[in-house]
């Protein structure tokens, strides 16, 4: 193995463990809850290393990691899955070529993923079945989730923009 390789296994290694150390955080009974509002922390986690390390590499987080949500989640298996997987790879693919890797841009396409994921989940596990008197549910439960979940986005941006600076060869650094 080349010193290049195991630089950059370790460097997966890390962000697994950090996405996984997400999760559980996520999925722990009490833990980061706001008056009965949980963040999906798992999504801003996943995106942030599609935005700096590219499509490829935040699509297999995604989906990895989605089928981790999946398990613990109130949709039908796969859903978080194929929604992860789909939003990593735009998200690596826009930093790639449309927007710059600014804190900014990263956090609006968190926000713009969890709004997508939530309004699926609320359509597909509600709307569709017929419930009436929802707006009350969407207001007091679905948007806080969405501004909570955003609000993460800020502090996995400065963790995985620097362990991306900290495991870039010198040669490949911007």
């Amino acid at each position: 193995m080349t010193k290049l390789f195991r630089r950059r296994l370790l460097k997966f290694f890390v962000y697994a463990a950090i996405v996984f150390s997400a999760y559980i955080i996520q999925t722990t009974p009490g833990l980061f809850d706001f008056y009965g509002i949980k963040p999906v922390l798992v999504l801003p986690a996943c995106i942030c290393i599609a935005v700096f390390e590219g499509e490829f590499a935040g699509g297999l987080f995604g989906f990895v990691f989605g089928l981790f949500c999946d398990s613990t989640s109130e949709t039908v298996f796969g859903f978080n899955a194929l929604l992860f997987l789909v939003f990593c790879v735009a998200a690596g693919l826009l930093t790639i070529y449309a927007f710059r890797r600014s804190t900014l841009n990263i956090m609006l396409l968190c926000l713009g993923a969890i709004f997508l994921r939530s309004a699926l989940e609320f359509f597909f596990n509600f709307i569709l079945y017929g419930y009436e008197n929802l707006e009350p549910f969407f207001y007091t439960e679905i948007a806080p989730q969405i501004v909570f979940t955003s609000l993460f986005s800020l502090p996995f941006c400065a963790i995985f923009r620097w362990l991306h600076k900290k495991f870039e060869p010198e040669m490949t650094k911007e």
